[in-house]
């Protein structure tokens, strides 16, 4: 069975994206830097469960604590609140978070789940079902933590003197995992092109793109 193995659409889902996604699963499936596979797989099933509760409206919803046996109660609460209540994380919060994971832990979850949400997105978007979770692979995390991280003003440390958004250096305490969702973003946005005020060759123009973008960041409470 061949992953994410897009059928044919009015407009064909360019083979780049399918690449990103299949791309985006292994690493998801992979031990990481702070959580083995079956822990960053159990991440992603949490997600996957909290975005598909996530009506009503955030605003009107009862938050309640996903749980897991494989991930401790702080992770499970991350996880859901990354893929399904945003709203409710905030320096408080995310002090707490980070004070029983730690920040390299915490960014490394947010990463699986941020990915994982990409991903489905898109899927609902073309009206098929969600790919089957990855099998876990086998292994430890390394425990490696990168260097050049510096405060600059987030929740977290983040690459030190890096040009471009922040966007694009928020995980990158999980350089490896910041790597696979800026494959989605290449993908499914830009980033070549960013600079760009007129993008060339492709079905939308970039007014368009940039008003589905900012309809949709605005609808999963995405602000930056």
């Amino acid at each position: 069975m061949t992953r994410f193995d897009y059928p044919a659409f009015e407009a064909s889902v360019p083979r780049a994206v399918g690449d990103s996604h299949r791309a985006a699963w292994e690493r998801i499936a992979s031990p990481g830097y702070w959580w083995n596979g079956s822990e960053r797989v159990e991440a992603a099933r949490l997600a996957r469960e909290a975005r598909s509760k996530r009506d009503p409206a955030p605003w009107q919803r009862q938050a309640a604590p996903s749980a897991s046996a494989l991930l401790p109660a702080a992770a499970a609460d991350l996880v859901r609140r990354v893929a399904a209540d945003v709203h409710t994380l905030n320096a408080d919060s995310v002090g707490g978070l980070v004070g029983e994971l730690g920040d390299a832990a915490y960014v490394e979850l947010c990463a699986v789940v941020v990915c994982v949400t990409a991903i489905d997105a898109f899927a609902e978007a073309l009206g098929v079902e969600p790919e089957p979770l990855p099998e876990p692979r086998s292994g430890q995390p390394d425990g490696l933590r990168p260097g050049g991280m510096a405060e600059a003003g987030a929740f977290v440390p983040m690459t030190d003197n890096a040009s471009g958004p922040n966007v694009g250096r928020a995980m990158s305490l999980a350089p490896l995992d910041n790597a696979a969702f800026l494959g989605l973003v290449g993908s499914m946005y830009s980033l070549r092109d960013f600079s760009k005020l007129v993008w060339e060759g492709q079905a939308l123009s970039r007014p368009q793109v940039e008003l589905v973008a900012a309809r949709v960041s605005a609808v999963n409470e995405c602000f930056y």
